[in-house]
């Protein structure tokens, strides 16, 4: 995964089988998830088809940000299946469990979580270098490439400290998609942003998602979001999928 720490499952993970899995969209992500934390459980199926872009939408405390790091590998199911282009990631009955620094995963989080020491050149080749094991110069040279891509080939110097909300969201979606991973989570994507500048990225992100050939699912609470960016939206509603809009 592009960004996080690995989740780790907890004692008993396994005891529970998820029943019938759901056939798995070719290509695609195919999760049935339930996740329990405390007096709170998520229960929710997702499908995003290859080059689908898949809104969730729901107030703080729904479930968004527990479905994304479930997805992520940052939490395991208690019970069902997270199947993405045909490889089972979360399995309990199954005793499969793909950490997330190992699922083929680009996530953008809402803070960024560009690392604050390295300038944004050496952010985007990190994955690259400790993922797919691409050496430093290499590395480095696909790094302007997809900072080239996204507006901000000249900015490849700077460190995040000196990059302002939107070239920052720019540089975790170059970060995030230069390993070319296999599904992108984006979480809150502008929440982070002015209002000036949320519509700028806003713009910049319903340019962009349309050419990715991976699944993109977007956390967020915000119903423009949803409907500039997403094909699809489901709402959720403590932790239940309430509807789902084409």
């Amino acid at each position: 995964m592009t960004a996080g720490t690995p989740g780790t499952p907890h004692a008993g993970l396994f005891e529970h089988g998820p029943g019938p899995a759901p056939a798995p969209a070719a290509g695609g992500l195919d999760a049935r998830v339930t996740v329990r934390r405390g007096q709170f459980v998520l229960t929710v199926d997702v499908q995003v088809a290859q080059g689908e872009t898949v809104a969730v939408l729901g107030r703080s405390g729904a479930g968004k940000s527990t479905l994304l790091r479930t997805l992520a590998g940052l939490l395991p199911l208690d019970e069902g299946r997270v199947t993405l282009a045909g490889q089972v990631l979360d399995d309990p009955a199954q005793r499969r469990f793909v950490p997330s620094e190992r699922r083929p995963v680009g996530v953008v989080f809402q803070d960024y979580l560009l690392f604050p020491h390295l300038r944004a050149r050496d952010n985007v080749a990190f994955g690259l270098q400790a993922r797919l094991g691409q050496s430093r110069r290499h590395a480095r040279d696909r790094a302007e490439e997809w900072l080239e891509r996204f507006g901000v080939g000249d900015l490849g110097d700077r460190r995040p400290g000196a990059l302002s909300g939107g070239q920052g969201q720019r540089v975790a979606l170059a970060r995030a998609l230069a390993t070319e991973p296999r599904l992108l989570l984006l979480d809150e994507p502008l929440a982070a942003l002015d209002s000036t500048t949320r519509g700028e990225v806003r713009a910049f992100l319903r340019t962009v998602l349309p050419t990715l050939s991976a699944p993109v699912l977007i956390v967020t609470h915000d119903p423009t979001d949803a409907e500039v960016l997403a094909d699809r939206t489901i709402a959720l509603e403590a932790g239940q999928a309430v509807a789902t809009e084409a």
